[in-house]
C-alpha cells in the first residue's frame, strides 16, 4: 500500500524518542509505552490515506536550488544506508567557493518537515520537553513557511519560541547527530567528472580550495582584464559580476590587485579574496598619486631605526602564515596611514568616490603620520619590556605561557598593515593589562577558564576560515572583544572601551556566527 520507502521511514522516526538506536534500546522501550498504547507503532487507514493525498511534487523535491546568483542542481536518492540517500547538490569545482553551509542546511521543502522533527529529537531533554508531540509542534511551525533566509536552526528557533515562549540557545542543536539523510550531500564535479562527494562541505572546499581558485581564474582570465594602471583608468567596478561562457552563467568578485609599481583589476571567485585584494590595490593607488608626500613621511618617520629593527624580528602569525609580510616597518607603516586617512569606512569603487577621498583626505595625512608613528613606538616599547619580563619565568610556566601566546597572537610581523588604526589606538591598554597581570602573577583558574571559552573557540574557527578564504582577525570584532575581556578580568583598573561579561561575549559570539 505505500510503495515510498522514505516515508515510512519518516513515520516511524517521528514516533521514536532520540534513545532507541538499536534492537535491544526499541524492545525495552516498546514494552514500556505499549502497555498504556498498544498500537503505537501501527499504521492506520488515516495515515496512508493522508500519504495518497499528499503526493510529492516539483515544489516540495525541486530539481535546482537557488544559492544567491548560483542555481545549483539537485539529484534525488530515497535509499536508506546509501552513501547518497537524501538529496545531493551537484557542485562545479569553479563554484565550490562560492556557496556556504547554511543555504543547503535548509534541504528542500519535502524533507523540511522531517528535518525540524529531527532537530527538536536533538535538543537536550531539558529543553525538548517543551515541545511534545514534536511532529504536531512542527506542522504547527510550518503553517507559515519560511522564507529560507538565514540558518534553518534560527527560523526553527524563533518559530518555537513563539508559538511556547521557550528560547533555544543556538548552541543546543546538535546539528551533526542528525540521520545523514537529513544532511545535504555534496557532489564536487569538474568538466562532468567526479572529483569528490561527502556531506561536509567545508572540508570539501578546504580540501579542493586551490583547485577551486585555479579553475574560476581560468574561467575569468579574459573579463575585465586590466594592468599596468598608474590611474583609475578603467570602468567603475561593480560589486558583482557576471558573464557567459561556453552557454553557461558565471558570477565573480571584481577588485583592484596590488602590482606593486601599478595597479590591475582581477574578477575572483569569493567576496572575502576580492575585499583583501581590493584593499591593498586601493592602497597602492593611493600612494602612486602621493608620492612626494609618502616619499616625506618615509624619510621623516620618527625614531624608526630602533623600532624597524624589533619590527623585524617579530615572529609570524603562529596561526595564519600568510598574515606575515616582507614589507619594511615604514611600508607597513605607510600602509596604515593611508588605509587609516583614504580608505577606511568608505565604499571606493569608482572613479569619482576615488577623487573624492583623495581631495577630501589629502590633509590629514600628515597628522595621521605623525600620531600613528608616536602610537607604534609605544606598543613596540611595550612589547619589548614584557618579553624582557617574561625571560624571568619557566618556559612552562602557565601564566608565562599564556602571555606569550596573546602577545604571538597580537603583535607579529605584519599586524601594524593588518590592523585597523582606529583598533591600533588601543594596543597600548591591552599591553599594559598583559604586564600588570605578569606583575602581579594573576592565574587565578577561574579566570582563566572563563577567558578561554572563547579564546580556543575563536581561534579554531579563525584556522578553518583560513582553510577557505584569506582571513585577517584584526577586521572581526570578536577579535577585539578577547582583549577587552582580558582586561576586564585581570586588569579592571584600567578599564574597558564599552561593558564587557560572559554574558556579553556569549552574545558577541553568536553575532560573529552570524556574521559568516
Amino acid at each position: 500500500l505505500v510503495e515510498d520507502e522514505q516515508w515510512l521511514y519518516g513515520f516511524y522516526d517521528s514516533k521514536l524518542p532520540p534513545e532507541v538506536f538499536s534492537g535491544v534500546t526499541l524492545d525495552t522501550w516498546r514494552k514500556k509505552v505499549e502497555r498504556d498504547n498498544p498500537k503505537l507503532l501501527f499504521l492506520t487507514k488515516e495515515d496512508l490515506t493522508r500519504e495518497q493525498e499528499s503526493p510529492v511534487n516539483d515544489w516540495d523535491t525541486p530539481d535546482s536550488k537557488k544559492i544567491g546568483n548560483l542555481t545549483i542542481a539537485l539529484q534525488y536518492r530515497f535509499e536508506p544506508g546509501h552513501d547518497e540517500d537524501g538529496v545531493t547538490a551537484i557542485i562545479p569545482v569553479h563554484q565550490l567557493n562560492q556557496v556556504s553551509q547554511a543555504p543547503f542546511d535548509w534541504l528542500v521543502l519535502g524533507m523540511l518537515e522531517e528535518k525540524c522533527i529531527a532537530m527538536i529529537k536533538s535538543l537536550p531533554k531539558q529543553i525538548r520537553k517543551h515541545f511534545v508531540p514534536v511532529p504536531e509542534t512542527v506542522k504547527r511551525c510550518l503553517e507559515i513557511e519560511p522564507d529560507f533566509k538565514g540558518t534553518v536552526q534560527e527560523w526553527l528557533g524563533n518559530r518555537l519560541r513563539k508559538l511556547t515562549d521557550e528560547a533555544i540557545p543556538l548552541n543546543a542543536w546538535a546539528m551533526d547527530s542528525l540521520p545523514e539523510h537529513l544532511k545535504m550531500n555534496f557532489r564536487i564535479v569538474e568538466d562532468g567528472k567526479l572529483l569528490d562527494y561527502g556531506r561536509d562541505l567545508k572540508k570539501l572546499q578546504a580540501k579542493y580550495n586551490i583547485e577551486a581558485g585555479d579553475s574560476f581564474d581560468q574561467i575569468a582570465a579574459d573579463e575585465l582584464n586590466y594592468t599596468g594602471c598608474i590611474q583609475w583608468a578603467f570602468d567603475d567596478l561593480p560589486e558583482t559580476y557576471s558573464f557567459m561562457q561556453k552557454g553557461q552563467d558565471f558570477i565573480g568578485y571584481p577588485a583592484l590587485v596590488d602590482e606593486g609599481d601599478a595597479v590591475g583589476v582581477r574578477i575572483f571567485d569569493t567576496e572575502q579574496k576580492a575585499a583583501v585584494q581590493h584593499s591593498a590595490g586601493l592602497m597602492r593607488l593611493f600612494a602612486l598619486q602621493l608620492r612626494k608626500e609618502c616619499s616625506y613621511i618615509n624619510k621623516n618617520m620618527p625614531q624608526s631605526a630602533a623600532i624597524e629593527l624589533t619590527y623585524n624580528r617579530l615572529p609570524k602569525h603562529p596561526i595564519i602564515e600568510t598574515l606575515a609580510t616582507t614589507n619594511t616597518y615604514k611600508d607597513d607603516m605607510l600602509t596604515l596611514m593611508l588605509h587609516s586617512v583614504f580608505i577606511d569606512g568608505k565604499t571606493i569603487r569608482t572613479q569619482t568616490a576615488f577623487e573624492q577621498s583623495l581631495r577630501d583626505n589629502k590633509a590629514q595625512l600628515m597628522t595621521v603620520a605623525n600620531e600613528a608613528s608616536k602610537i607604534a613606538l609605544e606598543i613596540m616599547t611595550l612589547y619589548s619590556t614584557i618579553k624582557t619580563d617574561l625571560q624571568r619565568f619557566n618556559t612552562n610556566d602557565p601564566l608565562a605561557k599564556d602571555i606569550n601566546e596573546q602577545l604571538d597572537l597580537l603583535i607579529y610581523k605584519g599586524f601594524i598593515r593588518n590592523t585597523p588604526y582606529t583598533q591600533l589606538k588601543v594596543i597600548p591598554r591591552y599591553l599594559k593589562a598583559a604586564h600588570y597581570r605578569l606583575d602581579k602573577y594573576d592565574n587565578n583558574a577561574q579566570k582563566v577558564q572563563e577567558l578561554n571559552r572563547y579564546v580556543i573557540r575563536y581561534w579554531k574557527d579563525i584556522e578553518k576560515r583560513t582553510k577557505k578564504d584569506p582571513v585577517i582577525p584584526e577586521r572581526d570584532a570578536f577579535r577585539w572583544a578577547l582583549e577587552e575581556f582580558r582586561v576586564s578580568l585581570f586588569a579592571q583598573q584600567l578599564k574597558t572601551a564599552y561593558p564587557v561579561s560572559a554574558k556579553r561575549m556569549d552574545k558577541l559570539w553568536d553575532e560573529y556566527g552570524a556574521s559568516l
